[in-house]
Order: C-alpha cells, then sequence, then structure tokens
C-alpha cells in the first residue's frame, strides 16, 4: 500500500496558508502531512519580491491537528542538536500524542546552520550532529518507556524525569537522510526512513542496503519491507504554463549547493545570492515542474518502482487546489 504525504512549507507559505493546504490535501485523499522546522528559512524573499517566512513547526502542529480529521503530522524534519533538548521534544510528542491519539509523527535529521547559528550556537561538525541524534531518540523512547528516568549521556542528562502525561510508546520515529551514516541509525533506532530526491539507482544500491545494516545491528524482528520508506520530492504543477510552474521555485535554488548543508552559513541572504547563480534547469532537472498531469504520475511511480511506500509531495504550484484536484483524479487512482 502507498501512502501519500503533503508537506507543509513554512518557508514558502505562512502559517494560514500551510493549515488551508492541508485542508484541502486531506479532502484530497492525502493521508500523512509533514512540516519544517526551521528557524532561519533557506532563502530570504520570493520571486515577486515579497518575504520569506519563517513560520514555527511546532506552534503549527496542534493547529493543523485541530484543523483535519484523519491526517497522521509530524516535523519533516526537527533536528535535536543544541536549541532543543530531547526531554522537551518528548514532552511536546506526549502532549500531542494524548490529544490526538495515533496522528502524530516524529521527523529527526541531522540539521543545519540555519537552526542553531542565528541562537548562537554554532552547528557541529557532521559526526557530532549524528551522535546527537542517536543520543535523543534514546532518551526520547526511554521517556515514554519508563518512569522517572535517569541519563547521563554525553550530550545530555535526566535526572528522574518523567512524562506523567502520553503513552507508554513514542510516536513513530522517522529519520532522515541522503547518506549511509543516518540511514543505518534509522534502520537501528527508527521506524522509519526519509530522503530526498534521491535517484533510485542510489537508493536501491547504497542507502536502503544501509538501513538494512542498521536494522541488522538493532536486533529487532523487522525488516526493510516492514518500515516506513519516504520519498520527499518537489514539484509545480500549472495546467497552462511550464513557466508559472517554475517560477515559485526559483528561491530554492541555494540548496542545490552543498556548502550550504555543510558550512556553518545561516543567513538567507547569502544562501539565496548564491542560489541566484544557479542555472533554473538544475530545478527543472531535479524538481518536477510541469503542465502535464502524467508527469506527476511517472515521478510517483519512479519511486514506487524503487521501493518506496510513502510518497510525500513539496509543491510549489502557483494554485495548490488545482495540484491536489490533480492527484486526487489522476495519479492516487493508480496506486489504490
Amino acid at each position: 500500500m502507498v501512502r501519500f504525504g503533503w508537506f507543509a512549507s513554512l518557508e514558502e507559505f505562512s502559517p494560514a496558508e500551510c493549515l488551508h493546504q492541508v485542508e484541502i490535501a486531506e479532502e484530497a485523499g492525502f493521508d500523512t502531512a509533514w512540516v519544517n522546522d526551521h528557524f532561519h528559512p533557506w532563502f530570504d524573499h520570493k520571486q515577486d519580491g515579497s518575504s520569506a517566512n519563517s513560520g514555527n513547526g511546532w506552534s503549527w502542529l496542534p493547529a493543523a491537528l485541530e484543523r483535519t480529521d484523519d491526517l497522521v503530522i509530524g516535523t519533516g524534519v526537527s533536528a535535536i542538536i543544541h536549541r532543543y533538548h530531547p526531554a522537551n521534544v518528548a514532552h511536546q510528542l506526549a502532549t500531542l500524542e494524548e490529544l490526538y491519539p495515533g496522528r502524530v509523527f516524529l521527523g529527526l535529521g541531522s540539521g543545519e546552520a540555519l537552526n542553531e547559528s542565528p541562537l548562537g550556537l554554532p552547528m557541529p561538525e557532521f559526526g557530532e550532529c549524528a551522535r546527537r541524534t542517536a543520543e535523543s531518540i534514546r532518551i526520547i523512547r526511554a521517556l515514554f518507556e519508563n518512569d522517572f528516568v535517569d541519563y547521563d549521556g554525553n550530550y545530555w542528562t535526566l535526572e528522574e524525569a518523567n512524562l506523567y502525561t502520553g503513552p507508554d510508546e513514542a510516536p513513530p520515529i522517522y529519520i532522515a537522510s541522503n547518506g549511509s551514516t543516518l540511514a543505518r541509525m534509522a534502520g537501528d533506532l527508527g521506524d522509519g526512513y526519509i530522503t530526498v530526491f534521491e535517484e533510485p539507482d542510489r537508493v536501491q544500491n547504497e542507502l536502503f542496503p544501509a538501513v538494512e545494516r542498521g536494522i541488522e545491528k538493532s536486533d529487532r524482528n523487522s525488516s526493510l519491507e516492514e518500515m516506513d520508506r519516504s520519498i520527499h520530492i518537489h514539484v509545480s504543477y500549472d495546467p497552462d504554463s511550464e513557466e508559472a510552474a517554475l517560477q515559485p521555485c526559483l528561491p530554492w535554488r541555494g540548496t542545490q549547493l552543498p556548502i550550504f548543508f555543510e558550512a556553518d552559513i545561516a543567513d538567507p541572504r547569502v544562501v539565496q545570492a548564491h542560489g541566484d547563480k544557479v542555472d533554473p534547469q538544475v530545478l527543472r532537472d531535479i524538481f518536477t515542474i510541469t503542465t502535464d498531469p502524467q508527469d506527476l504520475l511517472d515521478v510517483t511511480q519512479k519511486y514506487v518502482d524503487a521501493g518506496f511506500n510513502h510518497i510525500v509531495y513539496q509543491s510549489h504550484s502557483p494554485d495548490q487546489q488545482a495540484f491536489c484536484d490533480v492527484l486526487e483524479e489522476q495519479v492516487f487512482p493508480e496506486f489504490d
């Protein structure tokens, strides 16, 4: 069974716009909604010159859960590096799960400087980020599963910490990765794996095998086939004009420069200034920017064939209702 997710971009759209989007997404038959959790956005302004947004994902989550009936909603993704203590994240999750049982998940990644450096918190090198992520997952699970938890870790400490409200098991935890280290962690410590528009050959030959190695390390009675395997893809659909579909995507060109995922650079103005030098053809090659519904069906089929069972669309479409209508009428029925 294939599940379909909506990505609510609090960078591109206001919190109110994102709430409206998840309402129409649920009506169209989406199963999940994912919301970004960045302090600074990936760009400073949209193509029309208006300001980028930077809504808080954790503040937005309960409003989205309240506005919808069945969507399962969570972070896509958060990072527990400096600005959060994992016990605070567990506390928020426990409260949301109490209010909306079975409708919450946690997506975690290794983070970017956008989230830490603006707060005066230096961005660690990747290895430390990975270790912090693993330790945070262990703490979150311990708090859900045990009472009055003591924990003396490398990065965080608990002293008889107890979650009085919430279930005895953490909601599903997805681990995001475009590399083998966190892919292994997803198999070892996670309930699901998510990656972003990777080519199927690399997924099948490098990333999924890494997830499987993590599963083997964990000694869990599980398999890759039993895990939720998610792919996050960027799409933009306009029925009349490919140029109109391209325009909202252009501010995202900075995300195509690896340096901004590696260096301690957190100023969206800097990211966008360099991104504006990137040839728009790069986006045409990586994103699905189209006037043809068949292209939306084809990219979905491509990743289902690659082994993903959860397709998450980040839509930059000028008319989000039109995009949802096309998926509801011409894409989703093909995967019933």
